[in-house]
């Protein structure tokens, strides 16, 4: 979501959206630092919070998404089983039916859909030094994108979203983010027993000034979140 987020905030704030609550089940330190992996300026870690949108909260234990709804995962009311265990179950699509298509989407592509933001969190990442990192060209002083590599494979480089290129950046994610940093963003035991390892999480859209919800997600599964184009729709 945070990958997503900072990807198309400019256009969320062109439709009118004016304040943005992101809720990351973690605690402070965990959540400022993973914000600020992926380049998302928040409220908690821009030196002008004033003119930031996206307000930052911590929600530890998940219990803000639990009211909301989302999905608590396989066998949440089991406290015997090792989280971990539960985890692994998730990625063959236990309690989370969803997991599956949106992994194996990631690697066979979509010639219809695409997915722009893949493309900018792939350079953020590239650009702090993280593997895989060959998949662009990217202009050393600016960042900006001048070849992806994606785009030159044969039959499928034209495609809306490209073969391997959403795996490509889930490994990067999963490597040089989730792993390396690991101890910093791991849960607590206490939050561990709470459930938030395995609660998916979940989105939604309201109008201000009348309370009528625009848009509402409940991610069905790991990866498979709210796709914001969809967002950006619903609420034009």
């Amino acid at each position: 979501y945070v990958q997503r987020l900072r990807y198309y905030l400019p256009q969320l704030k062109e439709k009118g959206i004016k304040k943005i609550g992101l809720v990351l089940n973690c605690g402070v330190d965990a959540a400022k630092s993973l914000v600020e992996m992926l380049d998302l300026e928040t409220d908690a870690t821009a030196s002008d919070s004033e003119s930031v949108a996206v307000e930052l909260f911590v929600d530890p234990f998940g219990e803000a998404g639990r009211k909301f709804g989302v999905g608590t995962g396989w066998r949440p009311e089991d406290d015997e089983m090792s989280p971990y265990v539960k985890l692994f179950g998730m990625l063959f699509g236990l309690g989370a039916w969803a997991t599956l298509p949106a992994v194996i989407g990631g690697y066979i592509g979509n010639p219809f859909y695409g997915q722009p933001w893949i493309e900018d969190a792939t350079a953020v990442g590239q650009m702090k030094g993280r593997w895989p990192n060959t998949a662009l060209e990217l202009d050393e002083t600016t960042g900006e994108v001048k070849v992806n590599k994606f785009k030159e494979l044969p039959y499928v480089g034209s495609w809306e979203r490209r073969p391997l290129e959403l795996a490509t950046l889930r490994l990067q994610n999963m490597m040089d983010i989730s792993i390396k940093n690991w101890k910093d963003l791991a849960p607590t035991e206490t939050a561990l027993k709470a459930g938030v390892l395995t609660q998916l999480g979940g989105c939604v859209v309201v109008d201000c000034k009348t309370g009528d919800e625009l848009f509402r997600w409940r991610d069905p599964g790991i990866c498979a979140v709210a796709n914001f184009e969809d967002i950006l729709k619903d609420i034009n």
